[in-house]
């Protein structure tokens, strides 16, 4: 019996991303592809790889958006662990995950403009001409 999980993370795709249409009859499309991401910190820290696939338009969105390898994204699917076989027949689990959504991520924090205040808490600097209750908007 399968229990799918809902999972949402970050990571990075491996490959170059190709459209392809099912073989099912019903001719839909989809992208397979694996997503790496990691886990841990320090010492600790390793990558696990899903494998995740996307279907019809969604998966079309994606390819036209030039998603491809290296490329950081964010998905939202279920994740389900899937039985197979290997080549010296030993039976082990690979997880995969079925997207209904996804969006590309930020690869590095926002540097401010030079003309930025050096507010070393990143908090956004009050003008003067603010109204009453001290926000620059009322």
């Amino acid at each position: 019996m399968n229990i799918l999980t809902p999972i949402s993370t970050f990571g990075r795709v491996t490959a170059d991303l190709e459209l392809k249409k099912s073989q099912n009859g019903k001719n839909t499309t989809y992208v397979s592809f694996s997503l790496a991401v990691d886990k841990g910190f320090g010492e600790k820290e390793h990558t696990v790889f899903l494998q995740c696939v996307l279907y019809g338009s969604q998966a079309e969105r994606m390819v036209n958006a030039g998603v491809k390898q290296a490329s950081n994204i964010f998905i939202v699917g279920n994740l389900d662990i899937s039985e197979y076989t290997r080549a010296d027949q030993s039976k082990d689990h690979s997880p995969k995950v079925t997207l209904y959504d996804w969006c590309y991520t930020p690869t590095s924090k926002a540097k401010p403009a030079d003309n930025a205040s050096e507010n070393q808490n990143d908090f956004m600097d009050v003008p003067a001409e603010a109204g009453e209750n001290g926000l620059p908007f009322n």
